[in-house]
């Protein structure tokens, strides 16, 4: 997913037209598009960093989020860039259709997790004390005896499969319609998991990272069509968008300014290790 975000994360600005011309955005509806993704950009960052740090100082090893290392930072423009041109081979080769069909699936699935684990905590304050809340385990492993092999060990209770209805919804939402609301939901769920999943060990780690992203959205953007292409092609909830023409249509608008998620969550792990510092 973190490939997919950074190749996206370059192209902030209007989503290209489809089909007859649309009449140019009033300078209202330009600053309520772009004032909105100024919000829903931080409100991740701030959020996600307030998670991560909160599970920092709990000291709870087994929910410690993943750290970047210089080697990491140094090898992501590189995987990066070998999956933008994967894609990108793919498009042209296969069948749009059927290619951004399989990514639906993907996106679906991997939506409805994130956005369980992003309202996990707030959900749990409107439950009410006496709600029948029963733990559950969900267990895999490999081998038997002493030298059985935990593959999956992951415990939840009923709240938790309560969240899980909840996002589903909002992913059948989006399989259907992918209306912007739905788009967006997804992408606030990702762009926070990210924040508070993934953190720099580092300031020196942050700058590999930046100097290296960088030099691959210098290289993919200006320097071929490549993103371009991926990007008009790729539908999956990977940006956020908000319409340009909300005021004289509603939520039926269809004149996007967007920004990728990249954007949001490399900025915000940075944020989160000064946090921690």
């Amino acid at each position: 997913m973190e490939q997919a975000e950074a190749h996206n994360g370059s192209l902030a600005g209007e989503a290209p037209a489809a089909g007859p011309a649309r009449p140019p955005a009033t300078p209202e509806g330009m600053a309520l598009a772009y004032g909105s993704l100024v919000l829903m950009a931080l409100l991740p960052i701030f959020f996600g960093a307030l998670r991560s740090v909160s599970c920092a100082k709990g000291k709870n090893s087994s929910d410690m989020p993943e750290t970047i290392t210089s080697r990491d930072a140094a090898r992501f423009p590189i995987v990066a860039s070998c999956t933008l041109l994967g894609l990108y081979l793919f498009f042209k080769i296969f069948s749009q259709e059927y290619i951004n069909l399989l990514l639906s699936m993907y996106f679906f699935v991997l939506g409805i997790l994130a956005l369980s684990h992003t309202i996990s905590p707030m959900m749990n304050r409107f439950f009410p004390a006496n709600f029948p809340n029963k733990q559950y385990q969900l267990l895999f492993t490999q081998g038997a005896g002493e030298a059985r092999d935990e593959i999956v060990n992951y415990e939840f209770d009923t709240k938790d499969l309560v969240c899980l209805a909840m996002s589903s919804v909002v992913g059948v939402w989006y399989l259907l319609r992918k209306h912007w609301i739905a788009n967006n939901l997804f992408g606030l769920a990702f762009s926070l998991n990210g924040v508070e999943l993934l953190h720099l060990n580092n300031v020196s780690t942050g700058c590999i990272l930046l100097g290296g992203l960088f030099v691959y959205d210098v290289f993919w953007v200006f320097g071929t069509n490549v993103m371009v292409t991926v990007a008009k092609s790729f539908e999956a909830p990977i940006k956020l968008v908000f319409p340009q023409d909300l005021l004289e249509k509603g939520l039926e608008a269809d004149n996007f300014a967007m920004l990728g998620l990249g954007d949001i969550v490399i900025p915000g792990e940075r944020d989160t290790h000064l946090r921690e510092s």
